[in-house]
């Protein structure tokens, strides 16, 4: 089952490449299929997203819940939004933080492994542990910005009730709570859905979108994350973090 769906995801995801008319959508999507072959797509039964699991060496699992009724655009998020997890550890060797964050040391490691095997997101926190708290800080700043302009502009989407519906869970319940570890994701996600489901291409929302969007290709490429320097933004969004629920390690 695993091989034909990687087979399967793999040419899925080729062929949105192929068809797509928004040049984000395209941009993005080249950068992924250069890592598509890193990955092996596991569909699994029941309710949930994704999970992409480092096996090293360049090489990645994707598992994901699936259903034969899944409609393609939902499909294609979550094959994106993994992948996009992939594209991040290969820019910053950062266990998939959205920036570049310390290795820990052999004996770290193998205690964190021993600690709790299999759970990738122990790794991070213990990498989140060696980055600078400002730069930590900054770029919690930047996603809480972020996902109250994306949330006040939604409604120009002209998606439907149902799509905006998933698009503010994906904000406030992915983004929001674990901005270092879903920021990158989450944006190719709601692309995604952007492009397959017709968003107004005129509204605030996509031209605010779109633009995170290439942001965060940018600071993939040149491999280091550059937020605004904090101090008027700082203060600006520190009510909305703590009426957000962000909370900083």
């Amino acid at each position: 089952m695993a091989d034909d769906s990687t087979a399967q995801d793999r040419q899925l995801l080729h062929d949105y490449s192929r068809e797509t008319r928004d040049p984000y959508a395209q941009r993005l999507l080249g950068e992924l299929l250069g890592h598509v072959n890193r990955a092996e797509f596991e569909r699994t039964a029941g309710a949930g997203g994704g999970n992409t699991r480092d096996l090293g060496q360049g090489r990645y699992t994707v598992s994901y819940a699936y259903t034969p009724g899944m409609p393609r655009a939902d499909h294609l998020a979550v094959l994106v939004h993994e992948l996009t997890h992939v594209a991040v550890n290969q820019a910053y060797d950062s266990r998939m933080l959205n920036f570049p964050a310390p290795r820990l040391s052999a004996a770290e490691e193998d205690r964190v492994r021993n600690e709790t095997p299999d759970r990738e997101e122990d790794h991070q926190n213990a990498r989140l542990g060696r980055v600078d708290a400002r730069r930590r800080d900054a770029f919690v700043d930047l996603v809480v910005g972020h996902v109250q302009r994306l949330l006040d502009e939604l409604p120009s989407s002209r998606l439907s009730p149902e799509r905006q519906r998933a698009i503010r869970t994906k904000l406030t319940d992915h983004m929001r709570a674990r901005p270092y570890h879903e920021y990158d994701g989450v944006l190719s996600h709601l692309l995604t859905w952007a492009d397959l489901d017709g968003a107004d291409r005129s509204s605030a929302f996509y031209r605010s979108l779109t633009a995170m969007v290439a942001q965060a290709a940018d600071w993939r490429t040149a491999g280091a994350v550059t937020p605004p320097r904090r101090g008027l933004v700082r203060r600006m969004v520190g009510a909305l973090g703590r009426s957000l629920h962000i909370f900083r390690r």
